[in-house]
């Protein structure tokens, strides 16, 4: 059971999904957040358009990111990594609704990583920060600063880092980018003082 546990695989899980999905003829399209779609009543392409992708180049980054990152914040705390992916999910789609009302169809993991690597940050600030000053928590803040630094550059030039070779009619999503990250801060910190709060009253009522 402790194993079970363990064991990552809600991570696993979710980045086959992606890659099923992809190899799948015709599903990408079917999945994919398409705004004429959602506004006809397809309401579940605000998740699922996450797990579809354009092309190898792209799924291949996405996928390797999610799981890498997944598999870590998942040990760390299941409940956490899942609620880190519902939230940038739904959050992300929102803001492309709301945002850029121009764009017909969305698809990739990139957001969701974007929350995925935010919040294993906050698990090594807020750890290092228990323990004391030291090279973890050195090197956490300064992959924050490098990960800021990179949606600063994708929103000014409006092209992905890491993602090279795409057709030219696709455009990357910096703010899908900014987004994730958001919400990958705010799970990290929000479910750190959730938890502080409730082992603050389990003291307070053992001393009582």
């Amino acid at each position: 059971m402790k194993l079970a546990r363990r064991t990552p695989c809600a991570s696993l899980f979710l980045a086959a999904a992606a890659v099923v999905i992809f190899l799948w003829p015709g599903l990408n399209a079917c999945l994919q957040y398409d705004r004429a779609a959602i506004a006809a009543g397809e309401v579940w392409r605000l998740v699922s358009g996450h797990w579809a992708h354009y092309s190898l180049d792209h799924v291949v980054w996405d996928v390797l990111a999610f799981a890498a990152l997944g598999l870590a914040c998942e040990r760390a705390s299941r409940p956490r990594f899942l609620v880190c992916v519902v939230t940038a999910a739904f959050a992300i789609s929102c803001a492309v609704w709301l945002l850029l009302p121009g764009m017909g169809t969305y698809r990739g993991l990139s957001g969701i990583d974007s929350a995925l690597f935010t919040l294993l940050i906050t698990d090594l600030l807020e750890g290092q920060r228990q323990t004391g000053p030291g090279r973890s928590q050195v090197l956490a803040a300064v992959c924050l600063v490098g990960f800021l630094a990179k949606i600063a550059f994708e929103l000014g030039t409006g092209r992905n880092v890491f993602v090279s070779g795409w057709d030219a009619s696709i455009v990357g999503v910096p703010l899908a980018h900014l987004v994730g990250a958001i919400c990958g801060l705010t799970v990290g910190y929000c479910s750190r003082f959730v938890l502080g709060s409730c082992h603050t009253q389990q003291w307070s009522s053992s001393t009582t």
